[in-house]
């Protein structure tokens, strides 16, 4: 449906631009993400990349009562990661992601790479995502650790950490326990 919706939109865009719609690709964000920051001279890395998501991710179950992107949020070692971007960005290891990549999508059955040019989030997404990125980048580009440290202390991994420590994988973040926690609009660490 997705990928059907992207060959309408690319047919009657103009320049090869196409307009998304929520839930976006949690690659398209993603790619969004890092080419903001490259762009503005300050790439970022695949750890503080894994915790913008996650925490954008929150923000728009809470406040938007939707999600952002389509994806799986996972409890892993170092708190929440999105296993697709991880896996596309992994090879940068503690460096900074210096582009977007292309990715690929199932498209009945067969590959398709999607490359991650022309592919636009809605203005008022972008709006909201700028902001929350750059509050997260301001306070914690210099120690994104303290992120791992901060999710670390929530009570939706704490609630899985033996498993996550004695090597359990595929540990989801349940959406509802995402908006239990965050509800209240006291525990963004970005205040």
């Amino acid at each position: 449906m997705d990928n059907e919706i992207d060959i309408l939109n690319s047919f009657f865009s103009d320049n090869n631009q196409i307009d998304l719609q929520r839930p976006y690709r949690v690659m398209d964000v993603a790619n969004y993400i890092v080419n903001r920051f490259s762009e503005q001279g300050h790439p970022i890395t695949n750890l503080l990349l894994l915790k913008m998501l996650y925490y954008l991710q929150a923000y728009f179950l809470v406040n938007d009562n939707e999600r952002l992107f389509t994806g799986e949020i996972q409890k892993w070692g170092y708190g929440p990661v999105e296993p697709i971007v991880y896996s596309y960005f992994k090879d940068n290891g503690a460096s900074p992601i210096m582009h977007s990549v292309q990715y690929a999508i199932n498209n009945n059955g067969k590959l398709e790479m999607i490359n991650p040019e022309g592919r636009n989030l809605q203005r008022n997404d972008q709006l909201q995502i700028d902001r929350i990125i750059d509050r997260l980048y301001d306070r914690f580009h210099v120690n994104p650790f303290r992120l791992v440290e901060i999710t670390h202390e929530e009570p939706m991994w704490l609630r899985d950490r033996d498993r996550i420590e004695n090597g359990v994988h595929n540990i989801e973040y349940n959406n509802q326990e995402i908006i239990e926690y965050f509800n209240n609009g006291e525990r963004w660490p970005w205040q």
